[in-house]
């Protein structure tokens, strides 16, 4: 894969979205920027925005206010082949041959045709499916359709990618594939958006993360970063029995409950294990006591919650 020149290290800027569905905000105030070589993630419930903010990025949505701009070019004066959109809802000709499909997509991103056909099929044999160049996409598993979704997105070798849910329906060793071909983006200085609830992946592949609820943004920044925040207050307790007294304290927010093993939060922020344990019943009929770094689903339930209100 050719390396994207790029003019300035200003990158991707978003500054003050906003989207608004009649009276209902579905991206409300988000701002972020990607520099080139860097990815971002997108984390959030359905409903949250994600999708939103990628259509504005590949102009199909226009945001009610704000701005975005690309190396300091404002968004509108921005070639679409500078983008490259991998879509949530899937968007092949069912009855189009693999290769003649890339190719089309390619010279739609002003590819000649020629080229897009080396890049297919380059591209077709690193992801397994170059014996299927002249089978028809509904002959396809849907796996193999995301795969082929996912070449027209980057064929033509944009700066910036932009990815809705990649990840979803490949197997283990296609996601592997998809972790090196983004590996490969960013070190050859590509932007790269992506959404996916995949949050192992997420904070593995990701330079910086955003976590949205409702259009807005709950925590941003880069993974370790915000796991940090909430390693020190975290604990994990095993116990013979239920422990009701646990669950009924003011200062603590469970987040998971499973077999007598509760895993939660000291809203307080206190280290001291002891003075939780100093308020529950049956304190010998605990097995195990430990504090842990929380992982980031771990983190995003007691957000969302929190930003629902839900206890």
């Amino acid at each position: 894969m050719q390396t994207e020149k790029v003019t300035t290290e200003n990158g991707l800027i978003a500054e003050n979205l906003c989207k608004n569905y009649g009276s209902e905000a579905t991206v409300d105030n988000i701002s972020f920027r990607v520099k080139p070589g860097q990815i971002l993630g997108l984390l959030g419930p359905n409903g949250s925005g994600k999708t939103t903010i990628m259509r504005i990025l590949v102009k199909i949505l226009q945001p009610d206010s704000g701005s975005v701009t690309l190396n300091e070019v404002p968004l509108e004066q921005i070639p679409a082949n500078q983008f490259g959109y991998l879509p949530e809802e899937r968007g092949l000709y069912p009855r189009a041959r693999v290769l003649e499909s890339l190719v089309y997509f390619g010279t739609l991103n002003q590819m000649p045709a020629r080229k897009a056909q080396v890049e297919a099929i380059r591209f077709l044999d690193r992801l397994g499916l170059v014996e299927f160049t002249e089978a028809r996409i509904n002959q396809l598993s849907r796996g193999m359709q995301q795969k082929i979704q996912l070449v027209a997105s980057f064929l033509h070798n944009p700066p910036v990618v932009v990815l809705d849910e990649p990840f979803s329906g490949m197997d283990a060793i296609n996601m592997v594939v998809l972790e090196e071909l983004l590996a490969e983006f960013r070190s050859n200085g590509k932007m790269v958006i992506l959404a996916t609830h995949q949050m192992d992946r997420a904070e593995k592949l990701c330079d910086d993360l955003i976590m949205m609820n409702q259009g807005r943004v709950l925590i941003e920044g880069a993974p370790a970063e915000i796991k940090k925040q909430f390693r020190e207050s975290a604990f994990y307790i095993e116990a013979d029995e239920p422990l009701p007294a646990l669950k009924s304290l003011k200062n603590i927010e469970i987040l998971e409950e499973n077999n007598n093993a509760y895993k939660f939060i000291s809203k307080n922020q206190t280290r001291d294990i002891s003075l939780i344990l100093s308020q529950i019943d049956k304190r010998e009929r605990i097995r195990k006591v430990e504090v842990f770094e929380p992982s980031l689903h771990d983190i995003f339930i007691r957000l969302i919650r929190q930003n629902s209100g839900v206890k």
